[in-house]
């Protein structure tokens, strides 16, 4: 009786050093995170599940970002770049809540919105829109289902470039541009963030800016992406999704 007793003390003790491993893991290297939401799109669809590094900025002591007001650092903080996509906790919410956007201002730039046009340090961030059969064939993709609200003959896609690095973005008609009062300087240790789907989407144009502190790390690969059809109660994979890097 005795063995027994102390076996199933043993497994238990077994079983709690690996919960704690995992967490400390997700806590401090990686971590999963799955799209709730369209803020993100063409970049990232709803459905998509991220892997988030959470080494490439500092490695931070676990749990820390629970129990204190920021993250305890192990060894020198390394500066997010321009065009990371982030996952970080808004001033906006609570420790519970994280969203997924892209940096576009760092410390020191000055940021001004005139409609759907982007300016940084006094220059308009160069697109380039995206027509014919390239726009034809994306806008029909899965990305977009049929069952949401956008109409195709609305959306505009471009190629946006910061500083050489180019990625998606989307616009939609429906809605009206962003004008801000003035430029926006972004202060020492914050960055200015934006979804991709620029006129679906909460980011530093209504919550203002983000601590360094508040970021949880990069996310760099699609590990896992399905879709969900509330209409007719159907979900299927996306193979084609799955391994991709996310720029």
């Amino acid at each position: 009786m005795g063995s027994r007793s102390e076996l199933f003390k043993n497994q238990l003790i077994l079983f709690g050093l690996v919960v704690v491993g995992i967490l400390a893991i997700r806590s401090s290297i990686v971590e999963p995170f799955r799209i709730p939401s369209r803020s993100m799109l063409p970049t990232l669809w709803v459905g998509d599940f991220l892997f988030v590094n959470k080494l490439q900025y500092s490695f931070h002591v676990p749990f820390t970002e629970v129990f204190a007001d920021r993250p305890w650092y192990l060894g020198p903080v390394r500066n997010p770049k321009r065009g990371d996509v982030v996952i970080f906790t808004p001033p906006e919410a609570g420790q519970e809540s994280l969203y997924i956007k892209r940096i576009v201002g760092l410390p020191g730039d000055r940021i001004r919105f005139d409609g759907k046009k982007f300016f940084l340090n006094g220059n308009s961030v160069y697109r380039e829109e995206i027509l014919g059969a390239d726009r034809h064939a994306y806008i029909q993709s899965s990305g977009f289902d049929p069952e949401e609200r956008y109409q195709p003959d609305r959306l505009h896609l471009y190629r946006e470039t910061l500083d050489q690095n180019t990625h998606l973005i989307l616009e939609d008609d429906s809605f009206d541009g962003f004008k801000s009062e003035g430029e926006i300087l972004v202060p020492e240790g914050h960055y200015f963030v934006l979804g991709d789907n620029r006129d679906d989407t909460r980011d530093s144009r209504f919550f203002g800016v983000i601590s360094l502190h508040s970021i949880r790390g990069r996310a760099f690969a699609i590990w896992l992406s399905y879709r969900v059809s509330f209409s007719d109660s159907r979900w299927s994979f996306r193979f084609n999704r799955i391994g991709t890097l996310i720029r």
